[in-house]
């Protein structure tokens, strides 16, 4: 083994950049060109001052604020709406291709067996991990100049180059710094699989925080990592300082990177796992027990962060009541408390009907990745063991179909429960619970779609089952953002969830309800009958 404890890192960096190419080409076409679209058409949607008043006004309402962020003092322009809807919008969007990359390239290739055979050369100790680093920096790099040659093309009304500058750099070092958090994650635990559940919870938490200081009180929202990009004062002062503290914070990770893989063996993490059993379980039986077994942290985790995150979203509820009065017009219209009172619901139920949105994509994600371990385990090969025993290929398939199902229900079911509690507990006015009811039950159906659809391309075609990831995020966006990218009609209609209306603030349909029920059982079915068509292995 050589001395140098990087030696050979830029020779395995271009090894994975000639494998990884298409990927990253694929991350920075989607995020870059997203970004600079929506630059380019933000002239045309709010150039005129009535549709800038327009926007602010929603733009300041809680379900926007805990998404976005809050908005400077005005008066505003367009640089400034843009600034205000897409910087923590596209910082999302960064952590989730980092984190995608950074778990792939560390304890992906570790899982995978890549990193044991490059290590038997002659290379450094941590040239793997280091090649992965920057690899890292190369992607956020080129995407932040992405970000920042879009917005000088698109000729946005109210951008400068400082504000052009710092909004992309700041983007491009958010999106490092998180995925310099996933390598840690990926010194800490044993397997990618626990790795990005560990990143994600730490984002959860890291969200959550933002959030909640958002709403509530703004100052304290430096203390969430993710909330520096908001205090960038885009095309304002153009603050550097958000800017230089994810720096250092990178770097600070950096060091523990090498510090933790200093401490561990190779394929090994940080944090031991436990020892199981000398014997099997009782209910061991089978592999509904199994998958089950396996699943189980997975599955609690899901079920707890998503009652978690409804639950803050129904703690800030109350100051919707709030918004309202602040504004001269509303509380001119809403003397009578009567009126007040109706009033405010009815915003509630337009607030519920967008957070369901996020709560279904969010209780899709654990369901997928149970159906998708069919994919998965079969490329590692962990699936012989399981057919070399009296186990049929269509009860394995239907096990972890049922699974992910249940899964995705009860996360769902989970996220809104914790914003129903959360939500009668600081209302004066609780809300009826069939509100909620009605809001779960409308978005079960397009659950159930996405989840029909993973399992449709696991049996015929595994190697596309990352469209149906591509599918969720544009779903997301455009049934999410569709009012406030202006977007035509049809577009939410490219969905599932453009079909069943804006519930509970419209009334449940309960005929799309069981026509889209119908269509994700046919997608199980036809794919129940390719997995036991297909060869296996081969098709991977």
């Amino acid at each position: 083994m050589p001395r140098q404890p990087f030696f050979q890192t830029g020779r395995i960096l271009s090894i994975n950049l000639r494998r990884d190419w298409l990927k990253l080409l694929i991350w920075l076409v989607a995020l870059g060109g997203l970004f600079a679209s929506i630059a380019a058409k933000f002239n045309n949607l709010y150039g005129s001052k009535t549709a800038i008043e327009k926007i602010t006004a929603t733009l300041n309402t809680p379900a926007m604020i805990s998404l976005f962020g809050r908005l400077p003092h005005g008066p505003y322009s367009s640089a400034d709406v843009f600034a205000g809807e897409m910087t923590v919008l596209m910082a999302i969007f960064g952590v989730i291709m980092n984190f995608s990359l950074a778990i792939s390239l560390t304890r992906g290739d570790e899982d995978s067996g890549v990193t044991e055979l490059v290590s038997a050369r002659y290379v450094g100790p941590y040239a793997t991990m280091m090649a992965a680093i920057n690899e890292l920096m190369i992607a956020n790099g080129l995407l932040a100049l992405l970000y920042a040659g879009g917005l000088q093309v698109a000729g946005l009304n109210g951008t400068n180059t400082g504000g052009n500058l710092v909004l992309g750099i700041s983007l491009g070092l958010n999106g490092l710094m998180f995925g310099l958090l996933a390598v840690v994650c990926a010194q800490l635990a044993a397997s990618s699989r626990a790795a990005t559940s560990l990143a994600y919870l730490l984002f959860g938490i890291i969200y959550l925080a933002r959030m909640l200081t958002d709403v509530s009180h703004p100052r304290y929202t430096w203390l969430s990592p993710l909330g520096w990009v908001e205090k960038l004062q885009t095309y304002r002062s153009n603050n550097w300082l958000p800017a230089m503290l994810m720096l250092i914070t990178s770097v600070v990770l950096m060091v523990l990177t090498i510090m933790l893989r200093a401490r561990r063996d190779l394929n090994a993490g940080i944090l031991a796992t436990r020892p199981g059993r000398r014997h099997a379980s009782l209910f061991l039986r089978g592999p509904v027990s199994l998958v089950g077994r396996l699943e189980r942290n997975t599955i609690l985790a899901w079920i707890i962060g998503l009652f978690i995150f409804g639950a803050m979203y129904g703690s800030v509820f109350n100051t919707v009541a709030d918004i309202l009065k602040s504004n001269p017009i509303t509380v001119k219209l809403l003397a009578d408390p009567h009126t007040a009172a109706l009033a405010t619901t009815q915003v509630l139920k337009s607030f519920i009907a967008l957070l369901m949105i996020i709560f279904a994509v969010c209780a899709i994600i654990p369901g997928l990745q149970i159906i998708y371990r069919l994919a998965t385990d079969e490329q590692r090969g962990m699936l012989e063991m399981l057919h070399a025993r009296p186990v049929s290929r269509f009860r394995l398939n239907m096990v972890l179909s049922i699974w992910g199902i249940v899964t995705s229900v009860l996360a769902l079911t989970a996220a809104v429960g914790g914003l129903a509690v959360a939500a009668n507990m600081v209302l004066d006015h609780p809300l009826a619970n069939k509100l909620f009811i009605h809001g779960l039950l409308a978005n079960i159906s397009p659950l159930l779609i996405f989840l029909g659809a993973g399992a449709l391309l696991v049996g015929w075609l595994p190697k596309l089952r990352s469209l149906v990831w591509l599918y969720l995020g544009a779903t997301f966006v455009m049934n999410y953002f569709g009012r406030l990218f202006d977007l035509p009609g049809w577009a939410t209609k490219l969905s599932p969830f453009g079909f069943i209306g804006h519930v509970p603030a419209s009334s449940l349909n309960w005929s799309v309800f069981w026509w889209q029920t119908g269509i994700a059982a046919v997608l199980f079915v036809v794919g129940l009958i390719g997995y036991q068509l297909r060869d296996l292995n081969s098709a991977n």
